[in-house]
C-alpha cells in the first residue's frame, strides 16, 4: 500500500462511495459543521482517497465532505492511497470509522477532561449510574445542599453573581421605540472598542474563562439555547458581546422575521441589565433592514456585522444604517470576515476588520450566509 504527502484537492473532483456504511445524524453534523468553521480541517485527518478507473474516491472522510460542502468549503486535505485491493480499502473505510477500546468514564469525569473539552459538542454521552426510584429526590437534595455548602466555600462572589443573574431573568417588557415592543438597547451599555480575546459562542469557547468578547455568527441552534438559559453566557467571565444573531432571509415571512428580531434585542438587553457591553447586530437581509433598527436609540454607535465575499454592497448599506443611528460619519462599526474586499473598504472608511476563524483554505468562502 502506497501513499504521498497530503495535498488539498477541490471537493468536486471526490467522488463518494454509494454504500457507504456511515450515517450521521443533524445534530451531530451540525457539530461537525461548527468544528470545521472554528478549528478548520485537523490535518492529522485528512480525507482518504482511492484512485479507480480515473475517479478518487472518498474511503475515508464522508461526513467531514458533508460539512464542508455546509460550508461552503471548496478544497479539503487528502490523502491518496495507491494499489489498495478490495480488502484494504474495506478496512480503510471501517477503522476509520470504529472506536477502539473503551472509555474510562470514570476518568473522563473526574480527571481534568471536562475543563478541557465540551462532551456534548463533541457527542460523548457520559452515562450516568441508575438510581432506585426512591432514592432520586433525596440524592438531588443532598447534591443541591453540597453545591451550596461547595459554592459559599470555594467562590461565594461567582454565587452571588449568578443569583443575581437569575433575578434579572424576568418575563417583562422594556421600553420600545417602536410599535412592535421591540425593547430598546441602553446607550450606557453600548461597548467601545473590541476587547480582546474574541470568539464564537460555542465548542471549546464555552469552557474558557478568558473570552472578553463572544460573538453569534454560529449555527441558530446555539442561539436557541442561549434564549432557553442565557446565564452561562454571563458566568463565562464575559465583558462584551455581539448581539445574538439569528437568521432572516428576503423569503422570512415578516411576522416570524419581527419574533426572531424581538428575541435578540430582548436577549440583548438582559445582557445589558446585567452589566455585559453589547455591540448591535446589523447582519440581517435587506428585507428586514429597516426592522433590525427597532429599539436602537438614536445615538447607539456600537455595531457589529458579517462580512461576506462578493457581496460589498450590503455592508455599504450597513455601514449607512450605522451612520444614521450614530449620527456619525465614521461610527464604531466592526466587521467580521469577508476577505480582501471587505478589508479593503473598513480600512478605506476606517472601520475594524477581524479576521474570522476558518482556516486559510476554507476561507475563501464564508460560511453561513444569513441574507438568502
Amino acid at each position: 500500500m502506497e501513499e504521498i504527502e497530503i495535498v488539498y484537492r477541490k471537493i468536486s473532483d471526490l467522488t463518494l462511495l454509494d454504500d457507504n456504511p456511515r450515517k450521521i445524524s443533524k445534530r451531530d453534523l451540525e457539530r461537525l459543521v461548527d468544528s470545521i468553521r472554528i478549528n478548520g480541517f485537523w490535518k492529522h485527518r485528512p480525507i482518504a482517497l482511492s484512485e479507480r478507473e480515473g475517479k478518487l474516491y472518498v474511503l475515508a472522510g464522508h461526513q467531514r465532505i458533508k460539512a464542508a460542502k455546509k460550508l461552503k468549503i471548496s478544497e479539503v486535505p487528502t490523502i491518496l492511497y495507491h494499489n489498495l485491493t478490495e480488502e484494504q480499502e474495506a478496512d480503510i473505510v471501517l477503522r476509520d470509522n470504529i472506536n477502539n477500546g473503551e472509555w474510562d468514564f470514570e476518568k473522563l469525569q473526574l480527571g481534568d477532561w471536562s475543563n478541557k473539552a465540551d462532551f456534548s459538542f463533541i457527542g460523548l454521552d457520559i452515562p450516568v449510574e441508575d438510581k432506585q426510584p426512591e432514592d432520586e429526590e433525596a440524592a438531588d437534595e443532598e447534591q443541591e445542599d453540597n453545591e451550596k455548602e461547595e459554592g459559599s466555600e470555594d467562590n461565594p462572589i461567582a454565587d452571588e453573581k449568578e443569583d443575581f443573574y437569575r433575578s434579572m431573568l424576568n418575563d417583562c417588557l422594556y421600553e420600545s421605540n417602536n410599535e412592535f415592543d421591540i425593547p430598546n438597547l441602553l446607550l450606557e451599555e453600548q461597548a467601545g472598542k473590541l476587547l480582546l480575546p474574541f470568539a464564537p459562542w460555542g465548542a471549546d469557547s464555552r469552557l474558557r474563562k478568558d473570552v472578553a468578547t463572544y460573538h453569534f455568527y454560529v449555527d441558530d441552534y446555539r442561539f436557541e439555547a442561549i434564549w432557553k438559559d442565557p446565564i452561562k453566557v454571563l458566568t463565562s467571565g464575559v465583558k462584551a458581546l455581539v448581539e445574538p444573531n439569528l437568521s432572516v432571509y428576503d423569503t422570512t415571512p415578516i411576522a416570524y422575521g419581527l419574533q426572531q428580531i424581538y428575541k435578540k434585542r430582548w436577549i440583548s438587553r438582559y445582557f445589558q441589565e446585567c452589566g455585559i457591553k453589547v455591540y448591535a447586530d446589523l447582519n440581517v437581509s435587506i428585507k428586514f433592514r429597516e426592522y433590525n433598527k427597532m429599539g436602537l436609540p438614536k445615538g447607539y454607535n456600537a455595531f457589529f456585522t458579517r462580512g461576506y465575499a462578493g457581496r460589498l454592497e450590503y455592508l455599504k448599506g450597513e455601514l449607512e444604517v450605522a451612520k444614521e443611528i450614530s449620527g456619525l460619519q465614521t461610527p464604531n462599526l466592526l466587521v467580521y470576515g469577508g476577505g480582501d474586499e471587505i478589508r479593503k473598504f473598513c480600512i478605506d472608511n476606517s472601520l475594524v476588520y477581524v479576521q474570522d476563524f476558518i482556516n486559510d483554505k476554507s476561507s475563501k468562502k464564508d460560511g453561513k450566509n444569513k441574507r438568502k
